[in-house]
């Protein structure tokens, strides 16, 4: 190494041991973003894990979010990241959760600092507090769509006979809902109403239900359960819900096709085939 790159990283390298990061950490931190030892120590370094340090505490919790979320160091902490922290801190999050952000849902406190305003804004308008556990998976699903997306999910919701106060009490119990596609809302509507013959408010109270996919979980367990109540095998009562919804993929292989393979010829095709029963079992 030539002596000018030995005077710019032995002050970085020498930054990161006085901070903790000995041993394997030191590796580790430096795997997780190569492009750590371009930034300066003073102006970047710095202040970024001071930043970290102060929500997250020790090195190795450090190196934690940084493997999940590297591009962390690529971003200026005091013109993005620390204005969206600070926000949330006077809206009220509590610093354990500013904590699980930064470990777990790191980029959604890398969007423009107006972004986050518009963001905590409209989720305090919608009855979504920074404080409430609900609020990271809100703001990561509002920070993820434009406005006009999230009106256009909330048209075609109201077009398929929710009201929009139906569709923001389900957002609010699963904001997922409106990471979904507009066709796969569509699709999902579809089936629980149209084949599952369900109750629109059976959905708003459950709209994770929403989320599965109806081609690979919701109709091969349908088709199944249909053929075991048209030979009596099962009773078609609300557990027939619960059981295309709910249940585990092992436990419905093992309590609904496996247990009847014996009486009924073609229900392990009709599940999905072999292919399908083998990865379960695995």
């Amino acid at each position: 190494m030539m002596d000018g790159q030995d005077d710019t990283l032995k002050p970085k390298f020498d930054f990161f041991v006085k901070n903790g990061f000995t041993g394997k950490l030191l590796p580790q931190l430096i795997a997780s973003d190569p492009n750590i030892l371009s930034a300066a120590v003073d102006s970047h370094l710095k202040p970024c894990f001071e930043l970290l340090k102060l929500f997250l505490g020790s090195p190795d919790r450090i190196v934690v979010a940084l493997k999940r979320a590297p591009f962390l160091m690529s971003f200026s902490f005091k013109g993005a990241v620390q204005p969206n922290i600070e926000l949330l801190i006077k809206e009220g999050m509590h610093v354990d959760r500013v904590a699980k952000l930064l470990s777990l849902h790191a980029r959604v406190i890398l969007v423009k600092h107006d972004r986050m305003v518009y963001a905590v804004n409209a989720l305090k308008n919608l009855g979504v507090e920074p404080k409430t556990p609900v609020f990271l998976h809100a703001a990561k699903v509002m920070l993820s769509i434009s406005k006009s997306n999230w009106r256009k999910k909330i048209e075609v919701m109201k077009s398929l006979g929710w009201s929009e106060e139906e569709i923001i009490v389900a957002f609010k119990r699963y904001p997922y809902l409106l990471a979904c596609s507009e066709e796969k809302i569509r699709k999902s509507l579809d089936f629980f109403v149209n084949t599952l013959k369900l109750e629109p408010q059976t959905i708003i109270t459950c709209p994770e239900y929403l989320s599965y996919s109806v081609d690979r979980r919701l109709r091969p367990r349908h088709n199944v359960l249909k053929v075991l109540v048209s030979k009596k095998l099962v009773k078609e009562d609300e557990k027939i819900v619960r059981a295309v919804t709910r249940i585990s993929d092992r436990d419905f292989l093992e309590k609904y096709v496996t247990k009847y393979t014996d009486k009924v010829t073609g229900l392990l095709e009709i599940y999905g085939g072999i292919s399908k029963a083998k990865k379960m079992e695995s």
